[in-house]
């Protein structure tokens, strides 16, 4: 367990090789420990550079301006072939895209990261964080439960369809820092 501070910075577009390196490894492990095809399937680049570009996206690192090890992006607003219009109508933040460098798995740093992304939603004024997860990794449903997210459903037919939604209301300092001022859209 860390427990140390872990520091975040907002995301810049020489880290995107970086991003494309882990999520191809965290493919691979997923695909050989737990029998899933998650994120096996090519990014959307195009994508993922605008998250960088809107700001959206951050990486964490165990010291100021130290290697990262670690990435989640935040955004304001969720998609509507997922949440309900009713859900959408609720001020929210939408956790997507959290991932950590294979070397540094089990250090609760996927879980610091999301409860970091809980803070700045609560910071915001917004009640609830939302995500989606891969509809058949239930390993990863149990961890998203075991972290005080709650499962709503799952949409038929979506890859990602598994939806958490956790409130922002008392939570715990995450322990980490923020190097420069980050704003996350919305």
């Amino acid at each position: 367990m860390l427990t140390h501070p872990l520091y975040v910075r907002a995301a810049r577009p020489g880290d995107l090789d970086t991003f494309i390196r882990w999520r191809e490894e965290t493919a691979a492990w997923l695909r050989t420990r737990h029998g899933t095809p998650q994120w096996s399937t090519p990014q959307d680049l195009g994508r993922r550079r605008n998250l960088l570009d809107q700001g959206a996206t951050v990486v964490a690192m165990l010291e100021p301006d130290g290697e990262p090890v670690g990435t989640c992006t935040v955004l304001p607003g969720g998609s509507d072939r997922l949440w309900t219009a009713r859900e959408l109508a609720v001020p929210a933040r939408y956790l997507c895209k959290l991932n950590v460098d294979r070397r540094f798995a089990g250090q609760a740093i996927g879980a610091r990261m999301a409860l970091w992304a809980r803070s700045k939603a609560a910071e915001a004024g917004v009640g609830v964080i939302r995500l989606s997860a891969w509809s058949t990794n239930t390993c990863l449903h149990a961890y998203y439960r075991s972290h005080g997210w709650r499962h709503l459903r799952t949409v038929p037919g979506i890859r990602s369809g598994a939806l958490f939604e956790a409130s922002t209301l008392h939570t715990a300092e995450p322990g980490v820092r923020e190097i420069g001022l980050i704003h996350l859209p919305g």
